[in-house]
């Protein structure tokens, strides 16, 4: 029995004209003699009376605890298992749904966002012998109580990774009104090209550098145990990309490089004329972790008579935090003068031929230097090469390096 999970978001289950486009997706699957597992998102976005974010506009949030939000949060999901469970067996199909329960999924205990602990696909399979397709609620799991958790934004992405490698699935499909992974955003860059495949860890890369296709924990998950991922549009026909492990990659990409991604929401701070003494900076860090914050890039330069500057980069919304960590540790630290620089953007280089080629920083460096875009700071990986910048630069980056390294060297 060959079994493909297909998972639908949002702006597929909306309504009754999107969710005719997903039946078509759903019964090529039977029609081919597969079985059908389908998780899906709630219906549409907000303001649309099902969608989650409309369910949580109506109470007052600040007066429910975490496990509360959770139970309202799940509706959503619920209620379009049951949806399109009816609609589908209406057109005649042998249809199941499951339940919170029956999903499998074991969380933690971190309501909101809770992370998976363990998966088990045995009242799926038992429903499957049954019935051809399986509707599932996305996004959601139980802890070891028994109580409904969520697992937060791109939730359903997971939800259906996790059930995949479960169930013994052959592929996840992915739905969404993207008809892939593109090498650059085609909305700032218009000649970006979408790819056949990549790497289960260039697609890491990229989620987690501002590329909005897939939900990075999944692709973590994808990757440990060995799901392959299709991301293909819901509203039109098409190829769609593949993420795999690199073993199964063929050389099928032209380019060294899978992708350009930028954000905006980064902040530096440097502080001058430290004292070095006492792993001053080691205990900074420990003191910004303990808050809660994650340090992005990290710069330590001597300069000489016992000092040193201590340059750092995290998000743009955790700067009150930790100037307040800084502060608190004024005594310790006794710095000349500390710089809080907000507006700061990033722009990411990824791709695995980073690692087998020379003189690719360089590439990337005088590229944005000779048009002017000032590189702040920079890091660097096997297969990805970040530069910070002006939030203001980081759309013209992104053309820029686009046609650099994928426009310029298709044969590369």
């Amino acid at each position: 029995m060959r079994i493909i999970v297909q998972k639908y978001g949002g702006t597929s289950t909306r309504n009754r004209e999107t969710r005719s486009m997903m039946y078509d997706n759903i019964i090529d699957v039977v029609n081919a003699k597969n079985k059908a597992v389908v998780v899906v998102s709630a219906m549409g976005r907000y303001d649309d009376p099902y969608a989650t974010d409309t369910l949580l506009s109506v109470v007052r949030k600040k007066y429910l605890n975490g496990e509360e939000i959770d139970r309202l949060s799940s509706i959503g999901e619920t209620l379009a298992t049951l949806v399109i469970k009816s609609e589908l067996a209406s057109l005649g199909y042998r249809v199941a749904s499951v339940s919170n329960e029956e999903l499998g999924i074991m969380t933690d205990d971190s309501f909101t966002c809770a992370s998976i602990e363990a998966a088990e696909g045995e009242a799926i399979l038992k429903k499957l012998e049954e019935a051809d397709i399986v509707i599932a609620p996305g996004f959601q799991g139980h802890n070891k109580d028994h109580v409904i958790t969520t697992l937060g934004r791109g939730g359903s992405d997971l939800s259906a990774v996790a059930i995949g490698a479960a169930i013994g699935a052959s592929e996840v499909e992915i739905y969404s009104d993207v008809d892939g992974i593109y090498t650059a955003d085609p909305r700032i860059v218009p000649r970006a090209m979408r790819l056949d495949m990549v790497s289960y860890e260039e697609m890491l890369e990229l989620s987690n550098n501002g590329a909005k296709v897939l939900n990075h924990r999944c692709v973590v998950l994808a990757a440990k145990t060995g799901i392959k991922i299709h991301c293909c549009s819901s509203f039109r026909p098409g190829r769609g990309t593949y993420v795999v492990g690199e073993e199964d990659m063929k050389d099928i990409n032209k380019f060294a490089i899978s992708g350009i991604t930028g954000t905006q929401n980064e902040a530096r701070f440097t502080l001058v004329g430290v004292e070095i003494k006492n792993n001053v900076a080691g205990n900074l860090f420990k003191k910004i972790s303990e808050a809660g914050v994650n340090v992005n890039v990290y710069n330590q330069a001597l300069t000489g008579g016992g000092h040193m500057d201590i340059s750092i980069i995290t998000q743009q919304e955790d700067i009150d935090t930790v100037l307040a960590v800084i502060n608190s540790m004024k005594q310790e630290l006794q710095p000349k003068r500390t710089i809080v620089r907000g507006n700061i953007g990033k722009v990411a280089v990824v791709g695995l031929g980073i690692r087998n080629r020379q003189g690719m920083f360089e590439k990337v460096y005088n590229t944005l230097e000779n048009n002017n875009i000032h590189v702040e700071m920079a890091s660097c990986s096997e297969i990805n090469i970040s530069c910070y910048i002006d939030r203001n630069d980081v759309n013209d980056a992104q053309v820029l390096l686009h046609e650099a390294f994928i426009e310029n060297n298709e044969e590369d």
